[in-house]
């Protein structure tokens, strides 16, 4: 050849290597093994396989299981296993999770990642939203996985154009794209022409307009489509999650009771606090009621909570109370956190405080973290034996995995699906409880064994911040019995209710009628109609007869059985 053709073949634009060359480029050194996965999917639960059962038979659809039952851990199988069945073929794919928190988001990449790198798939991850995090940390973690700048990237966006690139580099790489994006920024995915799966998480909270509009931008581009939730939104034959044309049937749906029966969550308990609210604790210099009223709640309630928990765990030395305070808004979660007589309680009693908002940001006892990560971060590092009180509004009631909570605390009414959600923080398995439960060394029906036997959900009566009334209270206790047929916890103080054996007040009273004797018993009509509407008892017209009857029902209640009484 002479040196005009050598410079002339030069200057030709190189061939494009085809896919198969560029994914075995980009898998040269490294090692594909299932082991790690198979070692994952043995493990799984009844319940898991039947979740993945429906899907390998379906392109779409929903999964409707409950918080705490491993919703997480489906889809993490699901992308992982076609990723390698991909591999193995010499293809590559696009995967991606949807969440509606930036906090969810991070918790999913985290664990789909981990996987991943354990089976050597070679991946980049692109996080599409407002948040950012430390690269370094990754690569440290898996450098012995053969994770390092040569074999995985990750970019952090919420521009569409960013996303297009980042999508035809990973393509050019010859590596799987993992997308983790929020709703808030969905829209975006439209750059990528083609997804093989998108698994949405807490898919009830995609039913909001701005959300539905974002993902069916998208939609054309997804070949697969799943919609997990423990909390199914419908409107009528057709509205929210009942319009299959976008969410497509339900696929998989296992209920509660099925999940507390196989022992897979703990069985919630309704626990009313009743507070005196007249009573200063001592030290406490606040003149605002409101003020006073709320940081007695709290550590009224937490104290109550913390000897309730220790008096039925079957290793109390095991075991700390963690409470998730629900604030009715951020002033009210501020007031909490900012009292200094709070502060000093929790100081002298070794109480692990985090804290979230939106307007206020992230505190961990009582300082301020700009990095929402790193106090997330140090509450999972919370042990199990360790006190803490988490408060918030809505930031970690939803898909969140918490550090064995014990209960929940509202300070507000919520709707069914937050009151659910909000409750399943704590319906989840200690570890411990886990571990020897599918070992076989403890029964689903042993709850006398278990470490946790209960998730706690605290109502504080007395307590004007809160706003009750014995309507709303109903509704409340009702969805739980009726969601998880839970045991109903002292709801009637028998010395708080004397009055009862002199006057009685008919349960269909108008609520602002009985203003002034709410606050005394506004519970005995609550459980009242509870027991009429669900059990169609009768009760007897005299009052006396008809209290003594229903303080033996309720009794009977507790035990989670109306045949006796």
């Amino acid at each position: 050849m002479s040196l005009l053709q050598q410079v002339q073949a030069a200057q030709q634009p190189a061939t494009p290597k085809s896919l198969l060359e560029r994914v075995q480029e980009a898998y040269k050194g490294a090692c594909i093994s299932t082991v790690a996965f198979d070692k994952f999917a043995k493990n799984h639960r009844a319940h898991q396989n039947t979740a993945i059962d429906a899907i390998l038979s379906h392109d779409n659809g929903q999964v409707s299981i409950p918080t705490g039952t491993g919703k997480t851990r489906i889809q993490i199988h699901t992308h992982v296993y076609d990723m390698l069945r991909k591999s193995e073929n010499n293809e590559i794919g696009v995967y991606v999770i949807g969440a509606h928190r930036l906090l969810l988001c991070k918790q999913l990449m985290d664990e789909l990642q981990d996987l991943c790198f354990s089976n050597g798939v070679r991946t980049n991850v692109l996080y599409v939203g407002s948040a950012r995090h430390d690269d370094k940390v990754v690569y440290d973690e898996y450098f012995n996985e053969g994770v390092n700048t040569n074999t995985f990237e990750m970019v952090y966006t919420t521009q569409r154009n960013e996303v297009e690139e980042f999508w035809k580099k990973t393509q050019a790489q010859g590596r799987h794209l993992i997308v983790v994006s929020t709703y808030h920024s969905f829209n975006g995915l439209s750059a990528i022409e083609s997804i093989d799966i998108c698994t949405y998480d807490e898919a009830h909270t995609t039913i909001s307009e701005d959300f539905t509009n974002n993902i069916l931008a998208v939609m054309p581009h997804i070949k697969r489509n799943y919609f997990f939730t423990a909390t199914r939104k419908v409107n009528g034959e057709d509205g929210g999650m009942n319009n299959t044309e976008m969410y497509g049937e339900v696929i998989c749906d296992i209920s509660p009771r099925e999940m507390i029966k196989a022992g897979e969550i703990t069985m919630p308990r309704i626990h009313v606090l009743h507070l005196d609210d007249t009573r200063v604790p001592k030290g406490m210099v606040v003149s605002d009621k409101n003020e006073r009223m709320l940081v007695k709640t709290v550590i009224e309630g937490f104290t109550e909570h913390k000897e309730r928990v220790k008096a039925d765990s079957a290793d109390p030395n095991t075991v700390g109370a963690k409470l998730l305070v629900s604030c009715k808004g951020s002033d009210e979660l501020a007031t909490v956190q900012n009292s200094p007589y709070f502060q000093e309680w929790c100081s002298q009693n070794n109480v692990h405080v985090f804290s979230y908002s939106t307007r206020f940001g992230s505190w961990n006892n009582f300082k301020e973290d700009v990095n929402r990560n790193r106090v997330y971060d140090s509450m999972c590092a919370l042990k199990d034996e360790d006190d803490a009180i988490l408060l918030h509004i809505d930031i970690l009631a939803e898909g969140i995995d918490l550090p064995s909570l014990t209960g929940v605390m509202l300070l507000r009414h919520l709707n069914v699906s937050k009151l659910l959600q909000t409750l399943g923080r704590a319906l989840r398995l200690m570890k411990t409880d886990r571990k020897r439960l599918y070992e076989g060394t403890i029964k689903p029906d042993e709850r006398d064994k278990y470490v946790k036997p209960f998730a706690y959900m605290l109502l504080p009566m007395h307590f004007e911040g809160m706003e009750a009334s014995a309507e709303e209270m109903k509704r409340t206790i009702q969805t739980v019995v009726q969601t998880y047929d839970s045991p109903v916890e002292e709801f009637l103080p028998l010395e708080e209710f004397e009055a009862l054996k002199n006057q009685y007040l008919d349960p269909v009273t108008d609520a602002k009628k009985i203003a002034k004797r709410q606050k005394d018993y506004p519970l005995l009509h609550v459980i009242e109609d509870i027991i009429m509407d669900e059990f169609q008892v009768a009760l007897p017209s005299d009052p006396q007869e008809r209290y003594d009857k229903l303080m033996s029902m309720i009794g009977s209640l507790n035990e989670g059985d109306l045949t006796n009484a």
